[in-house]
């Protein structure tokens, strides 16, 4: 016998069969042809080399060797549809904790999005650590990362979320000290708070394209903290667009420059080690999706 030969499946359609004792009734439950069904015993049959059942046109009944084989695997099959149910339920619970890895450049869309879930889903609780780890501070490893960009080698899977689009802001007492920028060529005068390793910006609108360049005294590998940068009135940086804007630019006490120039957009990437997104998952996304897409 050749274990490769045989199919889980087809032993569960056995263990249905003896169960109840009629193709025909266990067809339908299971929702598949008779003829189907019948297919799959015999192929079972064969694979193990053994008769496991009396056939007629009315019933089924096991033979001697079925009722031992029924009695070793009744229990392990039910034991499987149970965890199978179980797994099933969790993902598509909304409740639980949902441990998310994200990249810091996403800090100034986080409490929007976090109290808009909140308030929307108030069973789940949310660990959300900044940074690139694949495990968390407590040796867990998250439900979903965020990151920014296709990893090729990567083992996790990896699913597109959204792209970000980023905006200039400045804090309103720089800019009462050094000028509102009213076109991009302003921008060689200021003070650029430069974010890896892009000392020129390419901005664009309509068929305008322009590259910025200048001399610059701040960089970082960080947006997050080039807003930061940018409130302690230290110039100009890139900050991420989203749905709460507005509010968040108010809330900082920065201001946005040249709206109508956009900068090269950021492509976000959920990664896990699961092809089934959580439904708790889900709802993150597509919430993290929607404040994202609003500008």
């Amino acid at each position: 016998m050749n274990r490769n030969d045989i199919s889980m499946q087809d032993i569960h359609y056995f263990v249905e069969v003896a169960k109840r004792g009629k193709l025909s009734a266990t067809a339908a439950a299971l929702g598949i042809p008779v003829a189907t069904l019948s297919r799959r015993l015999t192929q079972l049959e064969q694979a193990l080399g053994y008769k496991l059942l009396n056939r007629t046109t009315r019933s089924v009944s096991l033979t001697a060797i079925g009722q031992q084989y029924f009695d070793h695997c009744a229990e392990h099959v039910e034991g499987a549809l149970s965890a199978h149910e179980i797994i099933n339920s969790r993902l598509n619970h909304l409740a639980g904790t949902l441990r998310v890895s994200v990249m810091p450049g996403l800090t100034t869309i986080l409490p929007a999005v976090l109290k808009d879930l909140r308030e929307t889903y108030p069973q789940i609780s949310f660990e959300v650590e900044l940074g690139l780890a694949d495990t968390g501070r407590n040796g867990q490893h998250f439900d979903l990362m965020l990151r920014t960009g296709e990893l090729a080698d990567s083992a996790f899977i990896q699913k597109h979320v959204a792209q970000v689009q980023w905006v200039l802001v400045a804090a309103s007492s720089y800019l009462d000290r050094f000028g509102r920028p009213t076109c991009p060529e302003d921008l060689g005068l200021h003070e650029r708070i430069i974010t890896g390793d892009l000392q020129d910006w390419t901005l664009w609108e309509g068929e305008s394209l322009l590259n910025v360049r200048g001399p610059t005294h701040i960089g970082t590998n960080s947006s997050a903290l080039g807003v930061q940068l940018a409130i302690a009135g230290l110039g100009i940086a890139w900050m991420p667009s989203h749905l709460a804007l507005s509010q968040t630019l108010r809330e900082l006490d920065l201001e946005q420059i040249l709206p109508d120039w956009k900068l090269p957009p950021a492509t976000i990437y959920a990664l896990s080690d699961n092809r089934v997104t959580p439904a708790r998952a889900k709802v993150f996304l597509d919430t993290l999706q929607r404040h994202l897409r609003a500008n």
